[in-house]
């Protein structure tokens, strides 16, 4: 006697399938090297410290500057940039490029919400952008989200001295 596959076993071995292949949100896969509020720590470091500790495929190394890329989802990159100068990282850049609006958008909402959540307390917002500052005006954060429509986001973390 033939056994057939009946629509309910399709639709459940099709179900298995598509929930194997989910890593998590886009913020969580995003998180998942590395929390957005985690590099504020990297700071001041030396290139060769943040060399080592760093795990996305480096794609430029200069002497004042290293970049990172991370995949994310299917076909979507984001870029770590760590700029230094005599005392250690200044500044990081992180930059979101996807295909999808509200993958952008949850990575967005997720580094507010760990933003908001952190010593930082809530940001002042305005013109699609999002900022957040230490107590001591040491560190500034700035979350730019203008173009989240086309899939893009930039995040900068600046040490102010």
């Amino acid at each position: 006697m033939k056994k057939h596959l009946t629509p309910f076993s399709f639709l459940f071995i099709l179900l298995i399938i598509v929930s194997c292949g989910n890593n998590g949100s886009y913020h969580e896969q995003f998180t998942q090297d590395k929390p957005f509020v985690s590099r504020i720590s990297d700071l001041n470091k030396s290139i060769e410290e943040i060399r080592k500790i760093e795990n996305g495929k480096l794609i430029k190394d200069d002497i004042n500057l290293l970049k990172y890329v991370y995949e994310i989802g299917k076909n979507d990159t984001y870029i770590v940039s760590y700029l230094f100068d005599e005392k250690g990282c200044f500044e990081i850049g992180i930059d979101g490029y996807f295909e999808m609006e509200n993958d952008a958008n949850n990575v967005v909402d997720g580094i507010k919400g760990e933003m908001n959540k952190s010593n930082y307390g809530n940001s002042s917002e305005g013109n699609n952008l999002s900022r957040w500052k230490n107590s001591d005006g040491t560190v500034s954060i700035e979350l730019d989200y203008k173009d989240t429509k086309r899939g893009l986001f930039i995040a900068t973390i600046f040490a102010n001295e």
